[in-house]
């Protein structure tokens, strides 16, 4: 019993001291500016049809089932153009 409750304590003050460590590293790396995300270039305007049926939708310019219904078209127009071809059983 004893030997649980002196295992349990240790653990814990490891657990303790490595999420202290931690926050202080993170403290640190906030002070010194490095921590802040750096800005990923985005394009200006969406290469596909999914690109811009996503924007539209995430800018309120279309509603949630305009968007499926497109993105429905845009499927079957895709299966007309290219259909899948299946493998013929020999």
């Amino acid at each position: 019993m004893i030997f649980m409750v002196l295992l349990t304590i240790t653990l814990a003050a490891i657990v303790v001291a490595t999420a202290w460590s931690a926050v202080k590293d993170a403290d640190k790396d906030t002070a010194d500016g490095t921590a802040e995300a750096e800005a990923v270039p985005v394009p200006a305007v969406p290469e596909t049809l999914e690109g811009v049926l996503a924007r539209q939708l995430l800018e309120g310019e279309i509603t949630g089932p305009q968007y499926r219904r497109a993105v429905q078209r845009l499927a079957e127009r895709d299966a007309d153009r290219h259909p899948l071809s299946v493998p013929r059983e020999d």
